[in-house]
């Protein structure tokens, strides 16, 4: 594995826990929050984002405008019965999704989530050094690297993991902080 596939595979690592972490609800009105809920839609699975266009009202109100108006009732349900805690209201050709605050207990308990989401990503690149360390001490038995250009290789994937797993600790301070401020 050279260090352009290694900064490659970090950097999907870091993109999947942006994704994780922009679900997570803060009290303000996101279209991230809903944008992948699962709808029945034409005989299939479809997101919300799929099948229309969500948009912030205010601090506390999205609003999601179906392209199909017949589907304004299966985004309904879908959002109702999603992990999400929202309870959507149909107006006419919208749906309006009242965002409530966060009670001190919740944002104690999403910081937590953001916790275990960070340590999942950390897991997923301690997996990948190893794979890295593997990969260099292999081409060293074979022979096709020498015993300085081996430490180098571990040194500079030792680095670019560092930074990695700093960058996952970073979007996770800024996460909780987010969510801790009131």
């Amino acid at each position: 594995m050279n260090t352009s596939e290694l900064k490659s595979k970090l950097s999907k690592v870091h993109e999947f826990l942006q994704g994780e972490l922009s679900q997570i609800r803060t009290g303000r009105a996101s279209p991230a929050l809903i944008e992948n809920i699962p709808v029945d839609a034409y005989g299939t699975k479809m997101m919300i984002i799929e099948v229309g266009s969500i948009t912030v009202l205010d601090s506390q109100n999205l609003v999601v405008v179906p392209w199909d108006k017949g589907l304004i009732k299966s985004i309904t349900k879908s959002i109702r019965e999603s992990q999400a805690s929202l309870n959507p209201i149909e107006e006419s050709d919208r749906i309006r999704i009242p965002v409530p605050s966060l009670t001190e207990d919740r944002r104690k308990e999403l910081a937590k989530i953001v916790g275990a989401k960070a340590e999942e990503a950390k897991n997923s690149i301690r997996n990948t050094r190893q794979d890295a360390m593997k990969d260099i001490e292999k081409l060293f038995a074979e022979k096709g690297i020498g015993e300085d250009e081996k430490f180098r290789l571990k040194e500079e994937t030792e680095k670019i993991v560092k930074d990695a797993t700093d960058g996952v600790e970073k979007m996770s301070e800024e996460k909780r902080s987010e969510i801790l401020t009131v």
